[in-house]
C-alpha cells in the first residue's frame, strides 16, 4: 500500500471517529450553501481533520474539500490534488438516517489513483488504488453478476440544481418505465460503494460534484464495474452526469438514458 493510500485511510477513519460521536450524541444546526445543500459544523470539523492530516504529509500537493472557500467555482488541474467530502450524506446525518460517509480521493493529471470511502456507523472501509483493484475491510471486492435491470438492485440521485431535478426526472421515467424501481440512499459514496462491492448492481448520480463521486468511481472501475455519462462515454472529472454499473447490465441502462440526452 502507497505512503497516500495509508494516511488517506488515516484520515478517514480519525474524520470517523469525529461524526459518529456527533451523530449518536451531538445535535447540529443546519445551514445552506450557495448551491443550496446543507452543511453542519460536523461537516467543517471533519474537513479540518482530513485537510490537515493531508497537508502535514503532502505539503505541496493541492487539497480540494467540499467545505474548501469557493470549491464549487475551482478548477482541478494535472497537480496532485486531494478531492474530499468530509460528510457525505448531510441531510441523512442530520435527521439521524444512518447513511452517510467520508470520501478521500488523490488525482494526478486529472485522473483518480487512489479512493477511500469510509461509513463510520459501519465501521466499512472501501479502498481502492489505480490497477490494484479493491477491497472492503481489507479483503477483495468484486461488482456483482447480475445480468438483467430486471430485478436488479438500482439505485439513483441527483444535485440541488433545478436544471439537475429536470434532467433527472426525464431520465429516471424513462428508466423506470423498462427496469426495476430505482432506490434513492441520499449519499451518492454509500451507492457507488455499494455497487462496487456488490450489494447494488448500479447507480444513475445526475448533476453530482467531483467529490461525491470520484472516490466510487475508482473503486467501481477497480472491482470490475464500468462507469460512464449518460451517453456512454468513459466519465472524467468533466462528466455532469454517471452511471455506474457492475458492467453486465450497462449497455441495457445507457441505451435508455441515450435516448433522453438530446447531446448524445
Amino acid at each position: 500500500m502507497s505512503l497516500e493510500a495509508t494516511i488517506a485511510i488515516q484520515a478517514v477513519r480519525e474524520a470517523g471517529t469525529i461524526l459518529k460521536d456527533g451523530f449518536l450524541f451531538g445535535s447540529h444546526e443546519v445551514t445552506q450553501k450557495e448551491d443550496h445543500s446543507p452543511v453542519t459544523d460536523m461537516d467543517y470539523q471533519s474537513s479540518e481533520m482530513i485537510c490537515s492530516t493531508l497537508q502535514k504529509t503532502f505539503p505541496s500537493h493541492t487539497i480540494l474539500s467540499e467545505e474548501s472557500p469557493n470549491a464549487l467555482k475551482r478548477t482541478i488541474g494535472n497537480e496532485p490534488t486531494w478531492i474530499i467530502d468530509p460528510l457525505d450524506g448531510t441531510s441523512n446525518f442530520v435527521s439521524h438516517i444512518p447513511l452517510f460517509a467520508i470520501t478521500i480521493a488523490l488525482v494526478i493529471d486529472q485522473n483518480p489513483v487512489v479512493g477511500v470511502i469510509y461509513d463510520p456507523l459501519h465501521d466499512d472501509l472501501f479502498f481502492a488504488e489505480v490497477g490494484k483493484g479493491a477491497e472492503l475491510n481489507g479483503k477483495r471486492m468484486c461488482v456483482s453478476k447480475q445480468t438483467h435491470t430486471k430485478g436488479a438492485m438500482l439505485f439513483a440521485g441527483r444535485g440541488y440544481r433545478d436544471r439537475d431535478k429536470e434532467r433527472h426526472g426525464q431520465i429516471i421515467y424513462a428508466l423506470e418505465k423498462q427496469t426495476t424501481y430505482f432506490r434513492r440512499l441520499g449519499t451518492a459514496a454509500v451507492m457507488l460503494s455499494c455497487v462496487a462491492s456488490g450489494r447494488a448492481d448500479s447507480v444513475i448520480l445526475t448533476g453530482n460534484n467531483p467529490w461525491d463521486v470520484v472516490a466510487g468511481a475508482l473503486l467501481t472501475r477497480e472491482a470490475g464495474g464500468r462507469v460512464t455519462d449518460y451517453c456512454g462515454k468513459e466519465w472524467t472529472l468533466e462528466s455532469g452526469d454517471m452511471v455506474a454499473t457492475n458492467g453486465l447490465i450497462h449497455d441495457e441502462i445507457i441505451k435508455i438514458t441515450q435516448e433522453q440526452i438530446a447531446s448524445c
